[in-house]
């Protein structure tokens, strides 16, 4: 049995996992094109390992996947070492009109040491091996430590910007659920906090086409959104943030075809 081993083997893992983070946000390749700085056919190529996607672009899918970026920052640095790395074109630019997610601003990681390359790519390991072995290196005799990541926005600053690049969303941040409506049928909706942003948004999800969910806090104003297509239905769909919370939050889910309100507070 022959392994495939080096740089190309690198680009296979990391467009497996980057294919499985895009499993988790629900989205399908047309939601997940509107939602970032890559079309559809270029996400169709970086899925399945014909071409190396731009880091920044790993870094707003992580965003969107509530990913911390590090790890799959470092499967990117793999599979980006010379020889191995297939031509990038240019990002496409957005279509006039459509609203695309601002990605992570990019901070100063440590490389991997070239041992650790060397030792994953040579034996053409499994998925599992690979991910195991590909960690950051740590200095078992230094004091110094990492930056601690900072929220992009804080409070009212927050108010009318989403959620996902600003970073009040990811794993580890405390964000949680303070109120919600699951009905056995139809749309459900809930209020999210971040006390990591000191922020709030609501979701709808298993709604359609023509639905809107909005939320409001005291001196925020409202801030809505509304499922446009078949592809918004296909997973959450989240408000921009306002400022606040978690107390004194209003957030109501108006259905498309009877205008009928639903409200939570918190």
């Amino acid at each position: 049995m022959t392994h495939r081993s080096g740089p190309e083997h690198g680009l296979l893992v990391l467009a497996r996992e980057l294919a499985a983070l895009r499993a988790r946000t629900g989205l399908s390749l047309d939601a997940l094109a509107r939602r970032t700085t890559a079309s559809r056919s270029s996400w169709h190529r970086y899925l399945n390992g014909t071409l190396l996607p731009p880091r920044a672009l790993v870094q707003e899918l992580c965003a969107l996947a509530d990913e911390p970026p590090a790890r799959l920052l470092a499967l990117w640095d793999l599979a980006a070492e010379p020889g191995g790395q297939p031509p990038t074109p240019p990002p496409t630019l957005p279509e006039p009109g459509t609203q695309q997610s601002r990605p992570f601003r990019e901070r100063a990681r440590p490389r991997l040491r070239r041992p650790v390359l060397t030792a994953v790519l040579a034996g053409g390991l499994a998925l599992a091996a690979v991910l195991t072995a590909v960690s950051l290196p740590r200095d078992s005799g230094s004091d110094a430590r990492p930056e601690p990541l900072r929220p992009g926005c804080t409070g009212a600053e927050c108010t009318g910007r989403s959620s996902q690049p600003q970073a009040c969303a990811i794993a580890g941040s405390g964000t949680r659920t303070v109120a919600e409506r699951r009905p056995e049928r139809g749309p459900s909706m809930d209020i999210r906090y971040s006390p990591f942003c000191e922020a709030s948004w609501a979701r709808i999800w298993f709604g359609r086409v023509g639905d809107r969910v909005e939320i409001s806090a005291p001196g925020q104003g409202t801030r809505w959104t509304e499922i446009k297509d078949r592809f918004d239905a296909e997973g959450y769909l989240s408000t921009p943030m306002v400022g606040g919370g978690p107390e004194g939050l209003k957030a109501c889910l108006i259905l498309g075809d009877t205008a009928e309100r639903h409200c939570l507070t918190s």
